[in-house]
């Protein structure tokens, strides 16, 4: 039986934050000018519910191709009007299929960062 894939078709980014001894920066975990292709969806109200979660929709489930993600790191989300920033969740591994990680993120006030890093 093969798995249904979900249709990425939106933009993030995912970062994680260093600390150094002048200021906290911005690392990106993939390279400069790309972002990650997401699946993502707004948690119903049910969702939210169960999971005792803000009823202001700020939680969102995102669906990514796998990727090495922690819950200290945060996603840039492009909603096709403006960035949010979002803490990021633990992922859930329910499926196992090792292709993708799902995870849900709640919204977080973006910060100030002294600079901004990107992977190679």
């Amino acid at each position: 039986m093969q798995k249904m894939r979900k249709n990425k078709d939106k933009n993030i980014r995912i970062f994680y934050e260093l600390e150094t001894e002048t200021g906290t920066v911005r690392v990106y975990i993939h390279p400069s000018g790309t972002v990650i292709k997401a699946y993502v969806r707004q948690l119903s109200a049910n969702e939210r519910a169960t999971a005792d979660a803000v009823q202001d929709s700020s939680d969102i489930e995102f669906t990514i191709n796998k990727r090495n993600i922690k819950t200290d790191m945060y996603v840039d989300f492009y909603d096709g009007f403006e960035w949010y920033t979002y803490q990021i969740g633990p992922k859930d591994n329910y499926e196992f299929y090792d292709t993708e990680v799902k995870f849900r993120a709640h919204q977080v006030n973006s910060k100030t960062y002294i600079e901004t890093r990107w992977t190679a």
